[in-house]
């Protein structure tokens, strides 16, 4: 096996679905896992025809140990190596912390945060003697915090603690990691995300500030967006350099994000981004309309 091999999870929809096909443009041995392959069988039918052997579909629901064990196994005994793992797979959950419920806190953490842990523990022997690369797809979320997001931003911020714990910890090993911070681009992750019911609800006393974002993110989901295949070919790019950057920034509302972050004082950046948030959710809206006043 002379190509180098890459496990792509999350591949059903956006950044997963077109890291696939520019990997095996690339020339790389992709196994892309899905959480419900069974239901995707024609995902990448074109692929499967034009790449044949250099393209795997695998089962792989991130928080079953079964199935993590499962992609050890079937890695080590079909190629024997794998050169970058590529932690993509994760959703969205939104709502104020009091209308979330504790199972849906959980399953946020359990997915984002635990099954990329778990996963890249199952597979870093084989990232190890292949001195390869794991790559975790983190976002803007993963370094600032937004209202209705506390839950979603604590996995991505948890994320981002175990990568760069990682990017020292394997460094001695020869195994690179790297991060990539997106910012909003045109996948499906909005039909993904997941709400808390009552946040939803007139009785919740968050109720104005979800109506609010959930208008909010209506609006730019209107909008044309980012094409999607701009953080696939970093991502791809990343993989293949000899040596990778700790954290990297795609899209200029992550930029945007970081630079403000970095150069303005703690202070003043709170204020900016408080009188922001204030703007987005806080603003009234016309009853029975939707509309904001």
């Amino acid at each position: 096996m002379n190509k180098r091999v890459v496990l792509i999870t999350g591949c059903s929809s956006g950044f997963g679905e077109s890291l696939v096909p520019l990997f095996l443009k690339n020339g790389w041995v992709v196994i892309a896992s899905l959480r419900n392959s069974e239901k995707r069988t024609g995902l990448f039918t074109e692929e499967l025809k034009t790449h044949g052997d250099s393209l795997a579909i695998l089962p792989l629901d991130v928080t079953q140990q079964n199935d993590r064990e499962n992609a050890f196994s079937f890695i080590k005994d079909r190629y024997g190596r794998l050169d970058c793992l590529v932690n993509n797979a994760g959703y969205g959950q939104f709502g104020s912390l009091e209308d979330v419920s504790e199972a849906q806190f959980r399953d946020q953490v359990e997915v984002n945060l635990f099954g990329a842990a778990f996963l890249t523990k199952q597979l870093l022997p084989l990232l190890r003697e292949a001195e390869g690369k794991a790559l975790f797809i983190s976002s803007t979320f993963g370094f600032t915090g937004f209202p209705l997001s506390s839950v979603y931003c604590s996995s991505k911020f948890a994320v981002e603690g175990l990568a760069e714990s990682l990017y020292y910890e394997l460094q001695p090993h020869k195994v690179q990691v790297g991060i990539i911070e997106p910012g909003g681009f045109r996948t499906r992750f909005g039909q993904n995300t997941k709400w808390s019911t009552r946040t939803q609800n007139s009785t919740s006393p968050y109720y104005l500030q979800s109506e609010n974002y959930r208008l909010f993110k209506q609006t730019l989901g209107s909008r044309k967006g980012n094409d999607p295949s701009v953080v696939a070919r970093l991502v791809v790019q990343t993989a293949i350099k000899k040596n990778i950057k700790l954290r990297q920034r795609v899209g200029s509302d992550a930029i945007s994000a970081y630079l403000i972050r970095k150069l303005f004082p703690e202070k003043l950046f709170q204020s900016v981004w408080a009188r922001m948030c204030r703007n987005i959710f806080l603003r009234e809206i016309k009853p029975g309309t939707g509309i904001n006043e």
